[in-house]
């Protein structure tokens, strides 16, 4: 065996005699003794030692092993300093953090190791079966006929986890320590800091950590194997929020981590440093971004102000109130009503398109900034597709002044339908009411009646977004009517009465999927109502087309129609231009102009 091994040695350094930057081996007379020397040609290491071991990647690996007569190594450095001492170890392995030593006399059935500084300076006695230094800390692992302990040690040899656990689980800030030796088992489980302090005492069957990053926060307890609650502890390890009193706890805002969303009897709400300050009443996570959340109760969706930064919200979910759904009745209009010659005389069809479904969303009574007669807009498009178009009454969904949630259930609705039908129905979505641009994006929202213009990308329904969840339903066609522009407000916030947004060009969205979207404008233009008519400009022609062929015209008639009285009248009436614009989607680029609503 040890000509074998010399043979190997020699061969060894021929190999890589230049990728270890010409550090040779050196042999006496007889090639029984071997020594090193440096790529200056000196002697480095006398010839003295069994054989000599110049890693191939000194870069890696910046030493040297050396071998003596009795099968122990010591560790030199490039310079030929003995780091480590001979007749202790039988394998020195480098790592940047110090040297693991290895022999094999402690017992000959197993390998133990110990654990040098990097100057050679003893840290860890050879008595442990398995060591990894890593960044902060050491850690040995104990065999025992059982089972196999672990435990933690710094780099100076300071004992920060006894080696008694069956195992540890790292996180960003603490360490879950199991007494069992494995984590399918229901063994005792606690807490300690990176200061190797025991800061949760190990009295739990299961403890687990929400996420990898927790800084020993959150935390699941499992006394059974079905049975679980949530517990979440401080950095002292106390209890900040009572132990088997929540199924459910996640964070509710990162840029404040003591604010935590709960859940108890399936239902969600918020618990902030010692008590729970929003009743468990949602169907979801409460989860603030911008200090504005989106949440569900008994199916309908709404926004909720961050209670920390708007006490009223607190007021709100103490109160005992009746939480029975209450009804909404028909938003009342501050405009006159609908009489023009598009309010009659609407033709009927004469077959009912079973498998077409409308939603049309007419929001006119805004806080600062009503959209005049989107009302009317909505409500006689409701007629026409009831009448003129043949869509069942139970298949029109309206919503006037829709709030944030109001749009995000109808696009659930809109979701629904297309699983039922699986691909056989039509969808058209009819909007009036205020378009707003992101500035720094460019990108366009539709304003609900409780969003706020200057935080839209919280409060603002995005169209990219709304134009993806369409195309991505399985429908046979959506037709999308935009009776806004997404030119904006002024910078004090000011959206002008007398029109419907102003003065920012925003991007075109591309529709995708089966879809075309017909806009009131372009650009940065204005869509303007019609005063004498009581409607907006683009819907009163798209009525008016609807009436003229009793809904029996395709997509490029009704568009050349609609878009040049529009252009013209714009110009007459209101001395500005106005261009309606249709988008369709690449499946419908050749077809589109034969589709018919009808």
């Amino acid at each position: 065996m040890k000509r074998i091994a010399f043979i190997l040695t020699i061969l060894c350094t021929i190999g890589v005699s230049v990728q270890a930057q010409k550090y040779e081996i050196k042999y006496d007379d007889n090639f029984k003794k071997q020594g090193v020397v440096d790529p200056n040609g000196k002697l480095i290491i006398p010839i003295e030692y069994h054989w000599c071991e110049i890693p191939y990647d000194l870069s890696k690996e910046p030493l040297i092993r050396v071998h003596d007569f009795d099968n122990t190594v010591a560790a030199f450095s490039l310079e030929g300093k003995q780091l480590t001492p001979f007749h202790q170890y039988e394998g020195i392995d480098y790592t940047p953090y110090g040297f693991i030593g290895r022999n094999y006399k402690t017992n000959p059935t197993s390998m133990w190791m110990g654990f040098l500084s990097l100057e050679g300076k003893e840290i860890l006695s050879c008595e442990f079966s398995y060591i990894l230094p890593k960044e902060n800390f050491i850690e040995v692992q104990k065999r025992t006929p059982s089972k196999t302990l672990h435990g933690l040690y710094t780099h100076q040899g300071k004992e920060l986890i006894p080696c008694n656990y069956g195992h540890l689980i790292y996180y960003k800030h603490c360490i879950l320590v199991s007494i069992s030796g494995s984590l399918l088992d229901q063994g005792t489980e606690g807490i300690y800091s990176m200061q190797g302090e025991l800061i949760v005492p190990c009295k739990y069957n299961i403890l687990r950590a929400s996420s990898e990053d927790c800084s020993y926060e959150m935390f699941e307890i499992r006394q059974g194997k079905e049975n679980k609650s949530f517990v979440v502890f401080n950095e002292n390890g106390e209890l900040a929020v009572p132990f088997n009193m929540y199924q459910g706890i996640e964070h509710a805002d990162n840029s404040n981590r003591l604010l935590y969303t709960v859940l108890k009897d399936g239902k969600w709400g918020l618990w902030y440093q010692d008590k729970e300050i929003m009743a468990c009443q949602y169907d979801a996570p409460i989860k603030f971004s911008n200090d504005v959340a989106t949440v569900k109760k008994d199916g309908e969706a709404k926004l909720i102000k961050n209670p920390l930064k708007d006490a009223s919200q607190i007021l709100i979910a103490e109160s005992k109130t009746d939480t029975k759904k209450k009804v909404k009745g028909p938003a009342v209009s501050r405009y006159p009503k609908p009489d023009s010659d598009v309010d009659s005389n609407i033709p009927v069809a004469k077959k009912q398109a079973e498998n077409t479904f409308a939603f049309i969303i007419c929001n006119e009574n805004y806080p600062d900034a009503p959209v005049p007669y989107s009302l009317n807009d909505g409500r006689m498009f409701l007629e026409y597709c009831k009448k003129t178009l043949g869509i069942p009454e139970k298949n029109i969904n309206l919503y006037e002044d829709a709030t944030y949630g109001n749009i995000i259930t109808a696009v659930e609705k809109m979701k629904s339908v297309a699983d039922a039908y699986d691909g056989e129905a039509s969808i058209i979505f009819y909007y009036a009411g205020h378009g707003f641009p992101d500035e720094k994006q460019s990108t366009a929202y539709l304003l609900p009646i409780d969003g706020n213009a200057s935080d839209i990308t919280t409060t603002g329904y995005n169209l990219a977004k709304f134009y993806k969840e369409l195309a991505a339903m399985k429908l046979k066609s959506s037709v999308v009517f935009l009776d806004a522009c997404f030119s904006g407000a002024k910078r004090e916030d000011e959206m002008l009465a007398s029109s419907r947004g102003v003065a920012i060009k925003v991007k075109d969205e591309a529709p995708q999927g089966n879809m075309i979207v017909f806009s009131a404008a372009q650009g940065d233009e204005t869509a303007h109502q019609l005063e004498e008519k009581h409607h907006g400009l683009f819907t009163y022609y798209l009525l008016k087309e609807l009436q003229a062929t009793e809904g029996d015209v395709d997509m490029g008639t009704l568009t050349e129609y609609v878009t040049k009285q529009v252009k013209r009248q714009s110009v007459v009436i209101n001395n500005k231009k106005q261009t309606p614009k249709v988008n369709a989607s690449t499946a419908l680029a050749g077809s589109w102009q034969n589709l018919k609503l009808k």
